[in-house]
């Protein structure tokens, strides 16, 4: 049974990892002895891989086959996993596609927020602000796309409020450029936070974009569409793949394995959940064996 509870499902992984290797159809079939007709059902979601044919697949494609079968073709399997309590996930609409974006408040004083990604700055966001008399002290974008970035500056009180994107993504977002007030990259926004009483750190991920990064807030992980529960986003090139794992591997060797992930879409995980599953973790490839268990 497909696992349709996440973001990916099983063949929107086999057209990732295919993209990413600049492999044919043709040539994965050759390989795989799949027949070409059933791959490209497989990726389309019109029928439903057996674990032989994750097996097979993985194996050409370079991933754990058998790892992923355990969440992919099992809805049962999803994590469900709660955001520490002074996290506020909200799920918006960009396009009739669900993105998160989330708020999260100081521990000290619940009305100084800051916000991760933007669900491209729409009304349920809004709402909420205004609902819950927040003042938005920062905002911190994972990376340029406009699901994650788009409309944050009518989600600020003035023009004086610091906005955090990588150099590298700034041309995918036209309306970081038009922003009259602070913009910093995430290293510079993280400095400043701490000097205004928060704890943020900050991670480079490139490969979904040039600039993506992940931002660790007191047990919690944003990583934007750098990783997702039981996939990843597609990487920016195929030339960017490569670039891409080395990112997820060593995001998910930095911090303990407990730590709750906040992906843009789909349900939240924890890295040892993702070490269990995840065939962008689980590769298999010289440089990238699977990580085992840790604290």
């Amino acid at each position: 049974m497909l696992n349709m509870l996440l973001e990916d499902q099983a063949g929107d992984v086999l057209k990732k990892f295919r993209y990413g290797r600049k492999k044919s159809l043709k040539e994965v079939s050759g390989e795989s002895g799949i027949p070409m007709d059933l791959e490209r059902r497989l990726e389309s979601g019109e029928s439903e891989p057996d674990k032989s044919h994750l097996v097979r697949l993985g194996a050409v494609l370079g991933f754990d086959g058998e790892a992923m079968e355990t969440l992919h073709l099992h809805p049962e399997a999803t994590p469900e996993v709660s955001p520490p309590p002074h996290l506020i996930p909200v799920r918006e609409n960009y396009g009739g596609y669900a993105v998160w974006c989330t708020i999260v408040r100081h521990p000290a004083d619940p009305r100084r927020a800051l916000l991760v990604d933007t669900g491209g700055g729409g009304s349920i966001l809004l709402e909420t602000i205004a609902r819950l008399r927040l003042g938005i002290e920062a905002i911190l974008l994972t990376h340029g796309h406009g699901d994650h970035g788009g409309g944050f500056a009518r989600l600020l009180p003035g023009d004086n409020i610091p906005v955090l994107l990588s150099h590298g993504d700034r041309p995918l977002l036209p309306e970081a450029e038009q922003y009259p007030g602070p913009l910093l990259t995430p290293e510079e926004g993280c400095e400043r936070l701490e000097r205004m009483g928060w704890k943020v750190s900050v991670m480079e991920t490139p490969g979904h974009t040039p600039g993506s990064v992940a931002y660790h807030i007191d047990g919690a992980l944003f990583v934007g569409d750098t990783l997702f529960c039981g996939s990843a986003g597609r990487s920016d090139t195929p030339d960017a793949f490569p670039v891409q794992l080395d990112s997820i591997h060593r995001l998910i060797s930095g911090f303990p394995s407990v730590t709750v992930l906040i992906s843009g879409h789909g349900p939240f995980s924890t890295i040892a959940q993702e070490m269990r599953h995840n065939p962008f973790i689980r590769v298999r490839e010289k440089g990238f064996a699977p990580c085992e268990n840790r604290p």
